[in-house]
């Protein structure tokens, strides 16, 4: 029962301060649409400037933080709890069971636990390392192209900022190019060939949407995933207007 209720308080803490992490990370990417950031920063070169907006370590470090506490929580819990059960075990009973055997039986709940964050742990590295490829890659093909420059200009004039709720990617659209910080996404209206609007459809009935970016310059196209079908329609009706 003592277990029990530690991993159900375990389990809780984890669900709250991840709640609290999101709230955090959505104040964090406000704060640079409005450009709410260091005037050191302002004074940057383009690329340099953009990749400390855009980087994913700084929207994603402390979630990183949070499940690597856990994992250690969950961790000792495992260990330390588990061998002194293992010990109280043997001195009331004549089994021939071993440690490791006896904890895998009694700490189901607390491994599985310990597996899922650590996976997420292990995902985050892998999608952060993908994502600042891509992020370096697409600085350098707007540099190359001529136009980070503006892009840094655009970026510091107050511009129309659409909200997309707690979970969403908030998005900037500034005279000539459209921002989203996370994930980090600099497009050109220059470089627009089409906006759609796809459904994603998973298990058990569950969908989402996001909006299809088909570029002129690419035969890749850029997806933006949001929770609701009416925040892509909107979005995807700005950009069209955007297209010429």
């Amino acid at each position: 029962m003592d277990l029990m209720l530690t991993t159900f308080f375990i389990f809780i803490l984890f669900i709250f301060l991840i709640c609290s992490v999101f709230i955090i990370r959505k104040r964090l990417i406000k704060k640079a649409m409005l450009l709410e950031i260091d005037e050191d920063l302002k004074n940057l070169a383009p690329k340099e400037f953009f990749l400390n907006i855009l980087k994913r370590e700084k929207f994603s470090k402390i979630i990183n933080y949070v499940e690597f506490f856990f994992f250690l929580l969950v961790t000792i819990l495992i260990v330390f709890q588990g061998y002194q059960e293992y010990i109280l075990f043997k001195e009331e009973s004549d089994s021939s069971i071993n440690l490791i055997s006896f904890i895998l039986d009694k700490f189901k709940i607390p491994i599985f636990i310990w597996f899922v964050v650590s996976t997420s742990l292990l995902l985050a590295l892998l999608i952060k390392k993908r994502e600042n490829k891509r992020i370096y890659e697409m600085l350098d093909n707007l540099e190359n192209s001529k136009l980070l420059k503006s892009a840094q200009v655009d970026f510091m004039i107050p511009n129309k900022i659409v909200e997309t709720g707690l979970l969403g990617n908030d998005i900037k659209f500034g005279s000539k190019f459209l921002f989203v910080v996370y994930p980090g996404y600099i497009i050109p209206y220059c470089w627009l060939d089409d906006v759609k609007v796809e459904k994603i459809s998973g298990r058990y009935g569950s969908k989402s949407h996001y909006v299809n970016i088909i570029l002129k310059t690419s035969s890749k196209p850029i997806n933006i995933t949001f929770a609701k079908k009416e925040i892509c329609e909107k979005i995807r009706e700005l950009l069209l207007k955007k297209i010429k």
